[in-house]
């Protein structure tokens, strides 16, 4: 696809990833962008988008998360080490990872967490958000 200005589509893009790898994403960063993109062209619109779409990109990449790291982290919960009769909930291994350094604000963590608790060998599923572990 082409552009009025004669750049095609992945050049473009190629330009504004450029440009965000360059530099933090910050409010005050992006601002910046939207108001020079603005500034200086007749059509922005299509490079808004651009920069949007490059910003979710660049956050997404920037929140991704290691399935193995949490699953060596829950594995080292005494629970885990020293498993007895009582199930274990699942908001606290949340609480566990949260003092251990994952961000458990992340979007559907908590569906994450419960699928690398179910592919422990000897974990089944008492109740909607209780586990039990076999020996």
């Amino acid at each position: 696809m082409e552009l009025p200005s004669g750049k095609s589509t992945t050049n473009r893009n190629k330009e504004i990833y450029k440009s965000l790898k360059s530099k933090d994403i910050t409010v005050e960063n992006i601002i910046d962008d939207i108001k020079n993109i603005i500034e200086n062209n007749e059509d922005p619109s299509t490079k808004i988008n651009d920069l949007v779409n490059g910003v979710e990109d660049k956050i997404e990449k920037n929140n991704a998360v290691d399935r193995e790291e949490i699953k060596k982290m829950i594995l080292k919960h005494p629970f885990f080490k020293h498993p007895n009769h009582y199930y274990i909930r699942l908001i606290t291994i949340m609480k566990y990872l949260k003092k251990r350094g994952i961000d458990v604000r992340s979007k559907d963590i908590d569906l994450l967490v419960d699928e690398i608790i179910q592919t422990i060998p000897g974990v089944t599923k008492v109740k909607e958000d209780r586990y039990s572990l076999k020996k």
